[in-house]
């Protein structure tokens, strides 16, 4: 016992050293893998997690909003998992860089890292645990991200609306016209549930949380005046690296370009007649050129309490007609 407390100092002040040297990869072997091209980390017994699912895996848990995926593997010894706190350090560069963190992961949103990454790795905190991955271009997810789609949660809620901070308060950006929401654009939001003030992060984390057919309770001021709304939830439909238009709902997702990219054989827009590839150009005459365009458009229709009545799509140079939202 006396030889382990002599030790101990040793141990620590060469603890930088051991971890900017991949000493955590060699304390706990085989729990970094690079699969079809994705780096990838043990986080349970034969579980590893990364951004973006590998080919030829048996996947055990995949959230299709994040990109984060589970798969099955050997390894009988997983990395540990903690919070992001300095020092931190990236690897595989192994560089230590306790200023890596731009922003954290919300909702089905990833966070930023501060560094240029050209490509994978992992955020370790003190001593070898694991506070995330990162992606080409600096996306990452944090630990709570990671042990959530662990435990198997790939649910995302929804209340139809999406917000923003403006002028240090949260406040309506826009809501989905079909999901019979009472908020309006331009709503400031007062209290969450039981949390008054609530910031854009907390707020978000916590309709995230909610499951399908709760209800979520708001109170706004609006025009002077306080109103209370009792939401419903629903499962979201989309975001993060999904489109987010409020068309999702009917089994479609758009490129960048408002392109379909994928569409859902069994959804009501498939039925009506469209096809991946379908470029929709405008609605009720408007001209839409990107995602916030859509968004936009379709949450002015809340206030007049009504949906579209015609959509403008294009294919293969033809243009036509065809409204997919309703039977």
């Amino acid at each position: 016992m006396r030889l382990l407390h002599l030790l101990a100092p040793l141990f620590f002040l060469s603890y930088p050293l051991f971890a900017e040297n991949g000493g955590c990869f060699r304390f706990f072997p085989d729990s970094f893998r690079v699969v079809d091209s994705i780096p990838a980390y043990a986080v349970a017994k034969n579980r590893f997690v990364s951004i973006g699912c590998p080919d030829g895996k048996k996947i055990v848990s995949h959230d299709r909003f994040t990109g984060l995926c589970i798969f099955e593997e050997n390894a009988s010894r997983p990395l540990y998992m903690s919070d992001a706190k300095p020092p931190l350090y990236l690897c595989p560069d192994k560089k230590r860089a306790d200023k890596a963190i731009r922003s954290y992961p919300v909702s089905v949103f990833p966070g930023k890292v501060a560094v240029d990454t050209e490509h994978g790795g992992a955020i370790f905190s003190g001593c070898c645990k694991l506070a995330g991955i990162f992606g080409k271009g600096g996306i990452w997810f944090d630990a709570s991200s990671i042990k959530r789609i662990l435990g198997g949660k790939t649910l995302h809620g929804d209340i139809g609306a999406r917000f923003k901070t403006e002028n240090g308060a949260v406040t309506v950006e826009a809501v989905d016209p079909f999901s019979g929401c009472d908020l309006k654009p331009g709503d400031r939001v007062i209290k969450a549930g039981r949390k008054s003030r609530p910031d854009l992060r907390y707020l978000l984390e916590t309709i995230d949380e909610c499951k399908p057919h709760d209800k979520f309770r708001l109170v706004v001021e609006r025009g002077g005046a306080v109103h209370e709304i009792n939401a419903s939830c629903f499962e979201r439909f989309g975001g993060g690296k999904i489109s987010d238009t409020f068309l999702e709902r009917f089994g479609m997702e758009f490129s960048s370009s408002l392109r379909i990219i994928h569409l859902d054989s069994a959804s009501i827009s498939y039925m009506k007649g469209l096809r991946l590839g379908d470029k929709l150009l405008m609605i009720d005459g408007k001209a839409v050129e990107s995602e916030t365009d859509v968004r936009a458009l379709l949450s002015g229709y809340v206030i007049q309490k009504s949906t579209p009545g015609n959509m403008l799509w294009e294919r293969d140079g033809f243009q036509f007609f065809l409204l997919p939202t309703s039977l």
